[in-house]
């Protein structure tokens, strides 16, 4: 689905016995549908973006950073401008962008997950032909016992307003709540999410949540948006988003009147039971906490 909507079309070529990965599954797919929008953000117009997943194996190579031996390897494809070469080489930088409202935290993100997983995203690219993205996973030799995996609730309803400086973040969080059964209504920073959630009250809508991006480079962040917010109304039901669990507004949210938080990456499973609990305590003491 992070394709849905687009004018790019994806094709998929996959190796037929693609080795087997042990990984954090959503977080995971958070980083596919990341290289996905910036693939398609790539390219205004619309094109291909090709996905490919084959076995290879790779000796000690200093190139690679990485131990030699078997490897699933996924490249995303797409046939845009390419990237210049000044500045290839910090594209996973945390904070850097080339977007006037991106907080350059979708790729070191991605970049973070799948070094955390023993693996490597690198980027190749030729301007005026396009960049591929390229996701290495060490292969593992035995099956990998399932989980049990918690159900996740996909009835969710109610409109959900999202503030996050990152367009990238907004889109795929959009998508997120929207396979949850949630509608949204997105904001780029505090001042646009006040002004939201003043014209909703004003025309008697209502918010089931609200989730605020804690940092917002230039502009208004989640904390204070919460303290303008609690002006309109005393009884919004907000949910704080930080990529550091340890911030002091995260580790004690409901001292400044939040009712729960979610941590980036953000995760389908987390996101459904923060969501759900606060909705269902909404107005009450009891608070969220995942």
């Amino acid at each position: 689905f992070a394709l849905r909507g687009s004018k790019s079309k994806a094709v998929n070529i996959l190796d037929e016995n693609l080795a087997t990965v042990n990984v954090d599954r959503d977080q995971i797919t958070q980083v596919i549908n990341n290289l996905l929008i910036n693939a398609d953000q790539a390219m205004p117009e619309g094109g291909t973006i090709t996905m490919r997943g084959e076995n290879i194996t790779l000796t000690e190579e200093e190139e690679y950073n990485l131990p030699g031996g078997r490897y699933v390897k996924i490249s995303v494809e797409d046939n845009g401008a390419g990237i210049p070469p000044n500045i290839i080489d910090i594209i996973f930088d945390p904070f850097f962008t080339t977007k006037s409202n991106g907080s350059g935290l979708g790729l070191s993100t991605s970049y973070s997950i799948i070094r955390n997983h023993g693996g490597l995203l690198k980027v190749t690219s030729r301007l005026g032909e396009g960049s591929t993205f390229h996701v290495y996973l060490p292969a593992v030799d035995k099956p990998i016992p399932q989980k049990s995996r918690d159900k996740i609730d996909t009835n969710g309803s109610g409109k959900i307003l999202v503030m996050d400086d990152d367009e990238l973040v907004r889109d795929v969080l959009a998508e997120m709540l929207s396979v949850l059964g949630y509608q949204t209504e997105l904001a780029r920073d505090g001042e646009e999410a006040e002004r939201k959630y003043a014209e909703a009250m004003q025309t008697g809508e209502h918010y089931a949540a609200v989730i605020l991006d804690l940092t917002v480079r230039g502009g208004m962040g989640g904390k204070q948006a919460m303290e303008k917010l609690k002006e309109i109304d005393p009884n919004v039901n907000a949910i704080v988003a930080s990529g550091y669990s340890t911030d002091i507004v995260v580790e004690d949210y409901g001292r400044f009147g939040f009712s729960g938080y979610v941590t980036k990456p953000f995760e389908l499973k987390t996101l459904s039971k923060v969501l759900s609990k606060t909705i269902r305590s909404s107005g009450q003491t009891e608070a969220a906490k995942i």
